[in-house]
C-alpha cells in the first residue's frame, strides 16, 4: 500500500508541473505558431500552389516525353521540349561540369533563400508582399528539391522565332520570374510616389 501511495505520489507531482508547462509554454507556443500561420496565409497557399504545378508538370514531361522530344504547341514560336538543366535558370551554368558545379549551385540557392527569407522578414506583410515572395519561394524551393534529389533540373517551356530561341524554362523558373518582376515594379512605384511627395514639399 505504501508503494503504491508512493508512486501515486510522483506521479502527481510530475504531472502538476508538466501541465503547468504544457499550458504556459508549449499550448502558448503553438497558438503563436498558429496565429502567425494564418496571418501569411497568402504566402504560404502561393508557396504549396506554385510547388504542386511544377512537381505535376515536371511528372507530365517526364512520363510522356523522351529526352529531347519536341512538340509544337503555337507553331515554332511556342514548343514544349524536354530537357534536363544541371546549371540555375533558363540554363545558365548548364555547360560547365566541374565536379563541385553541383554543391557549388546548392549553397549559392540556399545562400540567395536565406537572403530572401532576411528580406521579407523585415518587409510588410501585405496581400502583395505575400503573393510575390511566396511565388519566388515557390520557385526556389522546386529547383532546389530537384538539384538536390536528382541533380539537375526538367525544363520544357520553348519559346522563340525560327533559330531565335529564348533559354528552356519551366513552372518554377516562371514563378520566380514573375515575382522578380512585381518587386521591380512595385520598388519603382514606391520610388515614383516618394519623389512625387518630395516635389509637393518643395
Amino acid at each position: 500500500m505504501k508503494i503504491y501511495f508512493f508512486k501515486t505520489e510522483c506521479q502527481l507531482n510530475l504531472k502538476v508541473p508538466f501541465d503547468f508547462f504544457y499550458k504556459k509554454v508549449i499550448f502558448h507556443k503553438m497558438k503563436k505558431f498558429k496565429k502567425f500561420i494564418i496571418s501569411q496565409k497568402i504566402f504560404f497557399i502561393t508557396i504549396f500552389t506554385v510547388l504542386i504545378f511544377d512537381k505535376i508538370t515536371k511528372s507530365i514531361v517526364k512520363n510522356t516525353f523522351y529526352l529531347g522530344e519536341s512538340r509544337k504547341v503555337i507553331g515554332n514560336f511556342f514548343r514544349l521540349t524536354y530537357i534536363e538543366n544541371t546549371g540555375i535558370a533558363f540554363g545558365i551554368l548548364s555547360d560547365w561540369s566541374h565536379p563541385i558545379k553541383s554543391i557549388l549551385l546548392f549553397v549559392l540557392s540556399i545562400f540567395a533563400l536565406i537572403f530572401l527569407i532576411s528580406i521579407y522578414i523585415k518587409s510588410e506583410k501585405k496581400f502583395l508582399t505575400q503573393l510575390t515572395f511566396g511565388l519566388i519561394f515557390g520557385g526556389a524551393i522546386g529547383n532546389i528539391f530537384d538539384r538536390v534529389f536528382y541533380g539537375k533540373v526538367v525544363d520544357f517551356f520553348d519559346f522563340g522565332v525560327k533559330n531565335y530561341r529564348w533559354p528552356f524554362f519551366n513552372i518554377a523558373d516562371a514563378s520566380i520570374t514573375i515575382g522578380l518582376i512585381i518587386i521591380l515594379l512595385f520598388a519603382n512605384f514606391l520610388e515614383k510616389k516618394k519623389s512625387k511627395k518630395l516635389k509637393r514639399k518643395k
